[in-house]
């Protein structure tokens, strides 16, 4: 794609009604002293130092975050927080971000927030600590955000699908029903990125790594999964699901494919230093961007890859990519 197709498909992103669904979480980084020679009076032991406490979305967050920075202007989210101190971060994250909120569950019970705080001596990551990695999510308040969810898809262009968590918001049983919902909107596009469970949507197009796909078909992952495996087992999997799959695969590039046809864009030859976190976010929301302004599959895996080649570049965060970075990247290719 030239340069003046890439920014004309970039402005029409300001006009697209994007929702997104899915395990939404806080991360939170700082800076961690542990040799401080500061005594608690009341528990004897020494007193940790923190500071330049960070925090920004994850989960499907950074695919709300990556939209933005698209310049999509008409985000809104569907999942669930607890009623904790970082439920009202991930809200405020969320709505800095411009998605609409108002349809964020705040759990009574058995909901902690999903938040990743991630303590770094230096550059060095230390123990992680998680809240809510074992949520479960009570039947009734499931019933009211797909009730919610349905009502308000006549009014989306694309939905992004989104599942990361082991014990997330969208098990097999509720993305069976969401299948259902699905199949009544045609007129909306459905993208999803589910991590364990891809194999159990329908009627979406499903964005897998080359690791994912191998699992979801229970067949060994080759130490290099050529076009021809990608092929066969892409197709494999589409006529399972019913739709198209988006295969990312590394420095080798982006494949689409359907039970009929397979396109295919090449990896971007980067030098220095990369950053692959992140960067399956940044495909899947350039991807249903392109899809919901009515790009065709090669225009929008070209897009997305370009995208994700401005994502790995930015070490030691989940980067975004915008239309001058990519601009950017294109004319440096």
């Amino acid at each position: 794609m030239t340069a003046s197709e890439l920014s004309t498909l970039f402005n029409q992103f300001s006009s697209l009604r994007a929702g997104v669904i899915g395990d939404f979480a806080v991360d939170l980084y700082f800076d961690l002293q542990k040799i401080t020679g500061e005594i608690s009076l009341e528990t004897t032991k020494e007193v940790y130092w923190g500071r330049s406490p960070q925090s920004s979305p994850g989960g499907a967050g950074n695919v709300v975050a990556n939209l933005a920075a698209l310049g999509v202007t008409n985000i809104t989210v569907f999942g669930c927080t607890g009623n904790d101190l970082y439920g009202r971060e991930m809200r405020y994250l969320l709505q800095a971000a411009g998605a609409d909120t108002r349809f964020m569950l705040s759990a009574a019970t058995n909901w902690d927030t999903c938040t990743y705080i991630k303590p770094m001596a230096g550059l060095d990551e230390q123990n992680r600590i998680d809240f809510g990695t074992h949520n479960s999510l009570a039947a009734d308040d499931f019933d009211q955000l797909l009730a919610t969810l349905a009502g308000h898809l006549p009014h989306l262009d694309v939905l992004i699908i989104n599942q990361q968590f082991l014990h997330p918001l969208l098990t097999p049983d509720r993305i069976s029903r969401l299948n259902t919902v699905i199949a009544r909107h045609p007129h909306c596009r459905f993208v999803a990125d589910l991590r364990h469970c891809g194999n159990t949507i329908r009627g979406a197009t499903l964005k897998v790594n080359t690791r994912e796909l191998a699992d979801l078909l229970s067949v060994p992952h080759p130490e290099t999964p050529d076009t021809p495996w990608c092929r066969e087992h892409g197709s494999l999997l589409s006529r399972h699901t019913g739709g198209p799959v988006v295969i990312t695969r590394g420095e080798r590039g982006i494949a689409y494919i359907n039970d009929r046809l397979m396109e295919l864009v090449d990896g971007i030859r980067l030098s220095g230093e990369l950053d692959t976190v992140g960067a399956g976010d940044t495909v899947v929301a350039t991807y249903a961007a392109c899809l919901g302004v009515g790009a065709q599959p090669p225009q929008a895996i070209e897009t997305a890859n370009l995208a994700a080649a401005v994502t790995v570049q930015k070490l030691r965060q989940t980067g975004t990519a915008t239309l001058n970075e990519v601009l950017s990247l294109l004319s440096a290719d």
